[in-house]
């Protein structure tokens, strides 16, 4: 319960306690408040992994530019979980990368897709390139 106290009897001016007021706030709800929305990567499954010619793809993901995850090497058919959210503002862009180091020229884009809005649920996005093919399951909030 929240630490509401009202200041005189005869006003309408109340008292909040700021550390009660956010305390019970998951982050998907501290988003919509702040009035961004919050974007989270369930997973990511290698359905082709062939990006990378010297073995595994050495896939990592970012999210408006910014890395968010990896890299973590993929075979076809592995699926990672990742559990990584962030607040962001929506539209936002999602993005896989093959990591090739610096001697083997830039990194290998393996797609991508913006996030709109909110999703209902768990969605699923197809991402290709540079020879690989993967599924990105997310969730986005507003």
């Amino acid at each position: 319960m929240l630490g509401i106290n009202k200041k005189t009897p005869n006003s309408d001016i109340y008292s909040i306690d700021n550390g009660q007021l956010f305390a019970q706030l998951t982050p998907e709800e501290g988003a919509v408040i702040e009035g961004g929305g919050f974007l989270l990567i369930e997973q990511l499954q290698a359905i082709t992994a062939d990006a990378d010619t010297f073995g595994d793809d050495d896939t990592y993901i970012t999210v408006n530019g910014s890395k968010i995850w990896g890299p973590n090497g993929f075979s076809t058919g592995q699926t990672f979980v990742v559990n990584r959210g962030l607040g962001v503002d929506l539209p936002a862009r999602i993005e896989l990368f093959d990591e090739d180091g610096f001697l083997n020229g830039p990194d290998d884009s393996l797609g991508g897709f913006t996030v709109f809005g909110a999703t209902d649920g768990t969605a699923r996005a197809r991402v290709s390139g540079g020879g690989s093919t993967y599924d990105v399951y997310y969730r986005a909030f507003v």
